[in-house]
């Protein structure tokens, strides 16, 4: 035993040699692996940092670059593993916990994504990336306040951060902001000219200042710069509807589908268009393409369901609208315009039901209150049509209808004088509107500002359809007006 013991310190001194070399041949595997990476070969990347780790199990730097591939190769699950594995060897590391942010966003944990980059910008509270990052989270749950401070704070640490002025552009104009989007915007395109995103998001804030020519001319900028893709076709066909070309709508709507062919968008833009133009046929003919294509698309039974109602197919309206709602058992819109159908059929009881399911679904759906009104309204429940139109104009002041209704049921009990102030109001500083339109002159035969003749003169239109649909309104609100007169002789 004594002897031995003289060989223990070169025992130990071989064991150190031994672990220094696996050190240093686990160090050679990473920076061969790191290189590979670089270059963007992953798989030769995986293979030499699954060998670091091998050699050297708690290599922290090995661990996090392996998910960092994972990632690029959309293993988003190996990803996030082996980004949990470096903080559990480095709890402070910064730079792991931010790419499991992103990792986790992608696969859709936006809670666990928003933790991350909060535990990232706790140790390390200058990394640009993190706060364009989190940003990104919080506005895909709707905290644009939250999203515009991230990414403000984005461009701050890196003033020429193209895609976070981009972003915040985006969130601005969601705001309602649209001079600072277009400025934010204008700004990631100097940085980056060629980025047909910008242009897109560009088109949109345009869009929503009313100008149509700005918009059609960003959409083309971007089909310029991404001429492959359908998507483009689609936003560029939907502006030239907006600006009367239907031409030109339906040439972008074929270039999408020449692009894809089975791009189920495209087939239920073109049907929309073809039902706005009274084509209720070709409507039905392009959703039921798209329903091959995909026959589980909810959005495409309501769609077609619309197209024929105004066709005068109620029963195969109320087969499409069941089956969205099959589908779909949330979609508020549906059933309200189920509920219209029913009430169309005489079926009341069904109306009302579904009336107040597309309420209990979406409590601020302002078109479900106003349809229910009107199913009271027509029952003579005058008083729970009130409550509903005053839901309605709480929810969307600018309500004209509404406004109307309320007029014809506040006029009947004796509170004309009362009905007819508070209409003069709403005309006198009425939004959205011309003051010269249909609606304002509905408004003005009730308030007492229009004559009976001048109303039914100001109902003639070019358009057969458009005159007799206000002819129809014109004598109805006259005859009310006659009515609550006591004059039933007219």
């Amino acid at each position: 035993m004594i002897r031995s013991n003289r060989f223990l310190p070169l025992l130990a001194l071989l064991l150190t040699i031994a672990g220094t070399s696996c050190s240093n041949k686990a160090s050679e595997y990473y920076e061969r692996g790191y290189n590979r990476q670089s270059n963007g070969d992953f798989d030769g990347a995986i293979l030499d940092f699954n060998k670091a780790i091998e050699l050297k199990p708690d290599f922290v730097d090995a661990y996090h670059d392996r998910g960092v591939a994972h990632q690029a190769k959309s293993d988003l699950a190996g990803a996030i593993a082996d980004y949990t594995k470096a903080i559990e060897l480095k709890p402070d590391f910064a730079l792991a916990y931010s790419d499991r942010g992103f990792a986790k966003e992608a696969k859709g944990d936006s809670d666990g994504s928003l933790a991350d980059f909060n535990k990232a910008i706790a140790i390390k509270q200058d990394d640009a990336r993190v706060f364009y990052g989190r940003g990104m989270v919080k506005q895909s749950k709707s905290d644009l306040d939250g999203a515009i401070a991230d990414f403000t704070k984005a461009v701050e640490l890196e003033t020429d951060y193209a895609d976070a002025y981009l972003v915040r552009g985006d969130a601005r104009g969601a705001k309602g902001d649209l001079n600072g989007a277009i400025a934010d915007i204008t700004k990631a395109m100097e940085l980056k000219p060629n980025d047909a995103n910008a242009f897109v998001i560009r088109a949109h804030a345009r869009q929503a200042k009313g100008d149509s020519s700005g918009a059609l001319a960003a959409f083309t900028k971007a089909i310029e710069l991404r001429p492959n893709d359908p998507n483009l076709y689609i936003v560029r066909g939907d502006a030239r509807r907006a600006m009367k070309d239907a031409d030109g709508e339906m040439a972008d709507y074929a270039k999408a589908i020449k692009l894809k062919p089975e791009f189920v968008a495209v087939f239920l833009a073109r049907g929309n268009a073809k039902r706005a133009k009274g084509d209720f046929d070709g409507a039905t003919t392009e959703y039921a393409t798209a329903l091959k294509f995909k026959p589980d698309y909810a959005l495409v039974y309501d769609d077609r369901g619309l197209a024929k109602t105004y066709k005068g197919d109620y029963n195969g309206a109320m087969a499409d609208y069941t089956k969205a709602i099959e589908l779909k058992p949330d979609f508020a819109g549906v059933y309200s315009r189920r509920g219209n159908l029913k009430e169309t059929k005489g079926d009341w009881q069904g109306a009302m039901a579904d009336f107040d399911k597309a309420i209990k679904l979406d409590p601020k759906y302002a078109w479900a209150y106003h349809n229910r009104g009107c199913l009271r309204y027509d029952a003579h429940d005058f008083k729970d049509a009130l409550v509903d139109f005053r839901k309605v104009i709480e929810l969307e002041p600018s309500r004209d209808y509404a406004r109307f209704r309320i007029w014809l049921i506040r006029a009947r009990p004796g509170e004309a004088a009362a009905a007819t102030t508070e209409l003069q109001t709403y005309l006198a500083t009425r939004p959205g509107g011309q003051s010269n339109d249909w609606p304002a002159k509905i408004g003005r035969f009730l308030a007492g500002q229009l004559s009976e003749p001048d109303f039914l003169a100001a109902a003639k239109n070019p358009d057969p359809k458009a005159q007799a649909g206000r002819l129809c309104e014109a004598y109805y609100y006259a005859g009310s007006k006659h009515l609550f007169a006591g004059d039933k002789s007219v």
